[in-house]
């Protein structure tokens, strides 16, 4: 009898997770998944006098989502202990690389007992969004509080407006951030300090400018609660989580071009843990967990920053811009330590008098707005020029954050 030995990696395209168990033969496509069978084959070849010799079997489990592997493969007698041994392997090297995927068996010795079986996937793939969507009624419930919206409000006013959102991931803590009054509290903050650093740059002749928010007929900060289908563990990458984030946000119908989406997160993440958050037109990310370990106007320093990036600054047209959109020197748009200083050489966004370049001063979601105010959504999404003729403009890093509409 031909036998298997070996560690292989294997990628499988399936994306609904099921519980295999031991002993379980995988009855997804393995399309896309060729280095699996080379990988076996070469294993068969260079052991299989070893273990025909031994009289032992080989076994091989494995698991892949979308191009991430894992894998583990073990000879032995004992079969029963083999399996599970081999199934233990696998799923502990899945936690790395398909952390949202099981394990199947792949091969017995030299056959290949993965078998692609579209009516089991199809009955499995049903089953678990049935339990999804369940569980997500039950989590509905859950999260219901007094005071808390579970969407946009309708708006006072017909004007540009920034509104914010406080975003869980399925299992995150809910912390209460949006009706404690943290948000509001932080936003309102920020604000304060906004005026008070605009009215102090040279060119503002003591005039300062804010944001303006999109609040409730009450007169209380509209703040829409969020939990996500998406789990902290899918969330907490090395790279980027925001595009995930801002799809399922513009899926949820958060995308009403006339508003900036300013969101606080309950979850932590590699990335949001190194300086806070990110943003870009027409959305923006705080990962409240990174911010909160920071002090008070470190805090509303890193939330002006992103505000300001969400409306596209800095610009690539400026003359200090660097770093994607961030400007050299002592700055709120600074890298890494942000200041209280808005563009204080008036040279790269605020204020200037660079021809054809955007003014955030001018931007239609500041007040005092502008007679000649210019929208970043139409400019950035849609592509509008306008008067914007800079050579500049549009270099590679300022992308919209959604599509047009």
């Amino acid at each position: 009898m031909k036998k298997l030995l070996g560690i292989i990696v294997l990628g499988l395209l399936f994306s609904v997770k099921a519980y295999a168990g031991v002993n379980e033969p995988g009855f997804t496509s393995i399309a896309g998944c060729e280095a699996l069978k080379y990988q076996h084959k070469k294993l068969i070849k260079k052991h299989l006098k070893e273990l025909i010799k031994k009289n032992q079997t080989g076994v091989l489990y494995a698991s892949c989502d979308y191009g991430k592997y894992s894998f583990a493969a073990n000879k032995g007698k004992n079969l029963e202990k083999l399996h599970k041994k081999t199934y233990k392997q696998c799923m502990k090297n899945s936690k790395k690389y398909t952390p949202d995927k099981d394990c199947y068996l792949y091969a017995v010795n030299d056959e290949i007992v993965w078998k692609y079986d579209k009516d089991k996937a199809s009955i499995i793939a049903k089953t678990k969004i049935a339990e999804a969507k369940a569980l997500e009624e039950k989590q509905a419930q859950l999260d219901k509080r007094p005071g808390r919206f579970f969407e946009d409000q309708p708006d006072v006013n017909d004007d540009h407006q920034i509104h914010f959102i406080y975003l869980l991931s399925f299992d995150g803590e809910d912390t209460e951030l949006d009706i404690s009054g943290w948000i509001e509290k932080r936003v309102n903050s920020v604000n304060r300090k906004f005026l008070k650093m605009s009215a102090r740059n040279k060119k503002s002749n003591g005039i300062g400018q804010q944001f303006k928010l999109d609040m409730t007929k009450e007169g209380k900060l509209d703040v829409t609660f969020v939990r996500m289908n998406v789990s902290k563990k899918q969330l907490d990458v090395p790279d980027y989580p925001n595009g995930l984030i801002y799809r399922y946000l513009r899926e949820k119908g958060f995308d009403n071009p006339k508003k900036v989406y300013a969101t606080f997160t309950g979850f932590k993440t590699k990335h949001g843990n190194s300086d806070g958050g990110e943003g870009g037109v027409p959305y923006m990310v705080i990962y409240t967990p990174a911010v909160k370990t920071y002090s008070q106007q470190s805090r509303d320093l890193v939330i002006l920053h992103e505000l300001f990036h969400a409306q596209g600054a800095a610009y690539a047209c400026g003359k200090r811009t660097y770093k994607g959109k961030h400007v050299k020197g002592s700055d709120v748009l600074a890298v890494n330590i942000v200041k209280s200083s808005i563009d204080s050489k008036n040279d790269t966004y605020y204020r200037h008098d660079i021809e054809g370049c955007p003014d955030l001063a001018k931007s239609v979601f500041v007040t005092p707005t502008a007679k000649d105010s210019w929208d970043p959504y139409d400019v950035f999404c849609r592509k509008k020029k306008g008067n914007f003729t800079h050579p500049d403009l549009y270099r590679e890093f300022q992308k919209c954050r959604a599509g047009a509409k």
